[in-house]
Formats: C-alpha cells, sequence, structure tokens
C-alpha cells in the first residue's frame, strides 16, 4: 500500500516566514504579467504589486512595503537607474534587482554603485529570478551567469598599472600640508591666493610647489594639476 506523503521541501513552506514582497516595474505590460506568473508557484514570493514606470510606481504603489524591486533598465521616460535613484531619495529602504537586455559591466557597476544587489539579463530570467529574489533578500549580491563570466574575464585579464603604482607611492611620500597645497595649485589658485587660504607665506607656497614638482617628477603647475586629479585629489 503507497503512503502519499508530502515531499520534505513542501513540509517546510507551511512553517515558511513571511513570504518576500516585491514589486515588478516594465513598461510592456506583457513582461509583467510574464514575470509574475512565472513567480507565481513560489509560495516565499509575494508580487505586491506591478508598475509599467517610475511615475506609476510612485504614484500608486507604498514603497515601505517592498522588501525590494525588480526592474528593468530601459523604459520610456525615466529609466530604472533613475527610478531607483528618486525612491531611495524618497526613503525606499530596500534593494533592486534589474533586469536589462545588455551584458554592459559598467552598467552593472553603476546600479552596485547605487546600492542595487541584482542584476539579471533578460535572456536568464526565467531561470534565475527565483533564485536572485531569495539570495538578493538575504542581503547578497546575485549576478545571472553571463554576467558572471564577464566579470571574472575582466579580472582574470586586467593586468596592474604599473604607472598607477608608482603614482601611489608617489602619494604617499607627500605630507597632508603640501596635498592641501597641490589641491590649491591644482584648482589653479596663486601662491598668494594660497597663502591667505592656508594662512602660510608666499614664500612658504613656493616652496612647497617646488618640493612637489621634484617629489612627482612633473614638469610644472600643469603637471601638478593632471596628477592630482588622476587621483582623485579634485
Amino acid at each position: 500500500m503507497l503512503s502519499i506523503m508530502k515531499p520534505n521541501h513542501l513540509q517546510s513552506l507551511s512553517h515558511m516566514a513571511t513570504p518576500i514582497k516585491v514589486i515588478l516595474v516594465d513598461d510592456h505590460s506583457i513582461l509583467l504579467d510574464g514575470i509574475e506568473m512565472l513567480l507565481a508557484p513560489h509560495r516565499g514570493i509575494n508580487v505586491i504589486g506591478k508598475a509599467q514606470s517610475g511615475q506609476d510606481l510612485f504614484a500608486n504603489h507604498s514603497l515601505d512595503e517592498a522588501d525590494l524591486i525588480v526592474m528593468d533598465i530601459n523604459m520610456k521616460g525615466d529609466d530604472g537607474i533613475e527610478v531607483f535613484k528618486k525612491a531611495k531619495a524618497n526613503g525606499y529602504q530596500g534593494t533592486c534587482i534589474f533586469l536589462s537586455s545588455y551584458d554592459d559591466l559598467k552598467l552593472v557597476d553603476e546600479v552596485t554603485k547605487l546600492g542595487a544587489t541584482g542584476y539579471l539579463t533578460k535572456s536568464s530570467a526565467s531561470d534565475c529570478l527565483e533564485e536572485a529574489i531569495l539570495q538578493v533578500n538575504k542581503g547578497e549580491q546575485y549576478f545571472s551567469p553571463e554576467i558572471k563570466k564577464k566579470i571574472l574575464a575582466s579580472f582574470s585579464h586586467s593586468k596592474p598599472d604599473q604607472k598607477d603604482y608608482q603614482e601611489e607611492g608617489l602619494l604617499r611620500q607627500l605630507t597632508n600640508r603640501e596635498i592641501e597645497v597641490l589641491k590649491q595649485i591644482a584648482l589653479q589658485y596663486t601662491s598668494e591666493e594660497i597663502s591667505k587660504q592656508l594662512f602660510i607665506a608666499k614664500s612658504t607656497v613656493d616652496t612647497h610647489r617646488k618640493n612637489l614638482i621634484n617629489k612627482l617628477n612633473v614638469k610644472n603647475a600643469v603637471g601638478l594639476g593632471l596628477f592630482a586629479k588622476r587621483n582623485g585629489i579634485i
């Protein structure tokens, strides 16, 4: 006689914590419906809203109720990146998984710097979205397989620039006062103006200027300015 029992994973679902509340944003209703249908069988994920633009999102949905947003990058009006910026400016505390037709690492870098923790190509969304939502909700990052490959390839192919290492070493040799003077020179202030701003003698500024030229192996103030810009001093 066969005994019918629930599989372990179904038994555990009955005791699952509060479902992850998700808002979907895409300017194509057919894609919104498709994503919602994809997520519907997963009891741990609850789609609480769908929006077809940033305006629709802010006007008709409470972001306070959402754990995360799944959003297309390329939309009419404000793109997904702008919408996410506005959401954060309005106090949204959650994160975002971006969907895109492009596996562009510059886009990936841009959205992760904004605080997004997921990036999927649309071609991989049907296979990866559920896993991405679960992982991102735990505070981890998630990238679709083709994005991961490009990230790894960029690391393996990139070679440290010798000039960068040299300039880092030169920068570490400067005193705080020299860095202050270097910044003012790079901003094109005269020695007299710098002396007034830093409350030091003009002759002292001139001495710092000469020392900086020697230490940084440049020929003039233009070289100092370029060095300052390359190394984030201005």
